[in-house]
């Protein structure tokens, strides 16, 4: 198939959406708008859990605007990146077992359920549908992959020359550094929580302009400032399933939140409310 595509094509949107990636997160500017990724697609009970449906949805609330895509990658038994946070199916679909114990056949005849437990007609999402779906759309990937498959997940993206469209986020410094030596292509995130952690990061060698400091609640205030001089794009997650009741922020729960963190990238279970909340809103960035 990638036989017929023309090259020079192929080149010219792959630049196109860089730039527009590019365009969406950067700090050079005097102003930048805080961009939104969606986890898991967003959690919206009229659809399963990353379902093509509902990351469709998602996309298309956003109309021009640039949103991220949370997705959790596990490997099959066959080898085949599916969409799947829990190690197990049983959560949100019709079948049981481990990812990784089961065969594609058994997986692609599996139908995902809703969080109320309600059959659909969908399958789970592969990795290569993904790739597929961003292709033409202001649609980028955050990926949370759930194994230490890293150079897998990255050679295939690789060979979609969609490299630039990708946002890694690692949690564990050898993490980090196996994504910084399988490409020097996407933008890597680190869990930045002490300043130590921040050490330990710069000791990775990282393309400038593609490392994130994603921060929690346990990130020293001050320290935030500290990062906002190394010119880094700082993210943090709202996680309103978790603490907000399954429900989403006030309007002004959001605001406080990327002011108080300082916030380039805010991760939410609630992406289209996020939006809202923060509007055309901007942020002073130094």
């Amino acid at each position: 198939m990638l036989a017929s595509i023309n090259p020079a094509l192929v080149r010219v949107q792959s630049l196109r959406y860089t730039l527009l990636l590019l365009i969406s997160i950067t700090i050079s500017s005097a102003h930048a708008q805080v961009k939104i990724a969606a986890h898991r697609g967003g959690l919206y009970d009229q659809f399963p859990e990353s379902a093509m449906s509902l990351f469709d949805f998602t996309a298309d609330a956003f109309k021009n605007d640039t949103v991220f895509l949370e997705i959790d990658l596990r490997k099959s038994k066959d080898g085949t990146f599916y969409l799947m946070h829990d190690a197990t199916v049983d959560r949100t679909t019709t079948g049981k077992g481990l990812v990784e114990n089961l065969s594609d056949e058994y997986l692609n005849a599996l139908y995902l359920k809703t969080k109320d437990g309600k059959t659909t007609t969908e399958h789970i999402p592969t990795f290569t549908e993904m790739l597929k779906f961003i292709r033409h759309r202001n649609v980028n990937l955050m990926l949370d992959i759930k194994a230490p498959v890293h150079r897998e997940v990255l050679e295939q993206v690789k060979k979609s020359r969609l490299e630039n469209r990708m946002l890694v986020l690692t949690f564990k410094d050898e993490i980090t550094a196996e994504v910084a030596s399988a490409s020097q292509d996407v933008f890597m995130s680190a869990l930045i929580e002490t300043p130590q952690a921040w050490e330990n990061f710069k000791q990775i060698p990282v393309q400038s302009g593609k490392r994130i400091a994603y921060i929690t609640n346990r990130t020293p205030a001050s320290f935030i400032s500290t990062l906002r001089k190394e010119r880094v794009l700082i993210m943090a997650d709202v996680s309103e399933d978790l603490r907000n009741g399954g429900k989403p922020l006030q309007t002004e729960g959001y605001r406080e939140k990327v002011k108080n963190q300082d916030l380039d990238i805010l991760i939410s279970d609630f992406p289209i409310e996020a939006r809202e909340a923060l509007g055309s809103a901007k942020k002073r960035v130094p």
